[in-house]
């Protein structure tokens, strides 16, 4: 490990020390292979972010031909759900969109009307059959969204930092996934996102440089995984955080943190892709 990177990892976990709350970070440099985790291997609710695991399964059915992505599907009542997104606003049996659609809704605004739409059509078992192939042992769906009744039965779902950069690295460098799966999701999770759903990450990067990444939170808990595309030195980052104090009404302190954490990795890897290793700038 270099110098430089050895500094950051202690810039991070003083981050993480000063942090109110409970925070994971995870970075791996996809040209070098040096990682840094920060209680790499607790365990956070996974929120939204397990809607990559879903979006992965249904690329696998669309290269199998087992699913149309251009199906038309009719919006009705029984795909109401609440928390994110827009479907839920919309006039039940009066729109008809395509399946590609909804995975975009998913995506893009994280749509959990849309969402659990497909964990009915895919399956629960088979999405988490993704995540086992994948070699993820804690990344599980245990529920559908803003299912309440089986979250107080003691069901959620879960991931850690360490099996959160994973799942991307696999997306960029694809060993178990198809070429064909890892480039349509990616290319998914990298349209642009608004508001919370942009996710900490793109606060932290310059617009020019594209990422691709999933957002998600819950009560008292929030996170951000993606790809950063810095050119030369692209990397897989993840930011976790819970155990957010219920005086910080709206995650901002929390956001603030991730975000400060993911500025000192981007700074870091701004400067290695502008310099040789021996510090002298291209």
């Amino acid at each position: 490990m270099s110098l430089l990177f050895g500094k950051l990892r202690v810039w991070l976990e003083e981050a993480s020390a000063r942090y109110e709350g409970v925070m994971g970070v995870a970075v791996k440099d996809l040209t070098t292979g040096e990682a840094i985790l920060i209680n790499g291997d607790e365990v956070f609710p996974v929120a939204s972010t397990i809607k990559v695991p879903i979006l992965i399964e249904f690329y696998r059915r669309v290269e199998a031909k087992t699913l149309d992505q251009m199906a038309p599907v009719k919006y009705v009542e029984a795909h109401r759900a609440g928390g994110s997104g827009v479907i839920k606003t919309l006039t039940p049996d009066a729109v008809t969109i395509p399946l590609i659609d909804y995975a975009t809704l998913m995506i893009n605004v994280s749509d959990n009307s849309s969402t659990n739409y497909f964990i009915d059509l895919l399956g629960m078992d088979k999405i988490n059959d993704v995540c086992a192939q994948l070699g993820l042992k804690t990344t599980r769906l245990s529920r559908k969204m803003m299912d309440m009744e089986a979250f107080k039965a003691g069901k959620d779902s879960f991931t850690t930092p360490r099996e959160m950069i994973a799942t991307f690295e696999e997306l960029y460098t694809p060993h178990v996934l198809t070429p064909f799966v890892c480039g349509e999701t990616l290319k998914m999770l990298k349209k642009p996102k608004e508001g919370m759903v942009q996710g900490v990450i793109r606060n932290a990067v310059p617009d020019a440089v594209e990422v691709a990444d999933k957002s998600g939170w819950v009560g008292g808990a929030t996170l951000d995984a993606g790809i950063v595309y810095q050119p030369r030195r692209p990397y897989a980052v993840a930011l976790l955080a819970k155990h957010i104090p219920a005086s910080d009404l709206h995650m901002v302190n929390a956001l603030n943190s991730l975000t400060g954490a993911t500025r000192l990795i981007q700074a870091y890897f701004e400067e290695v892709s502008a310099s040789t290793p021996h510090g002298r700038k291209l």
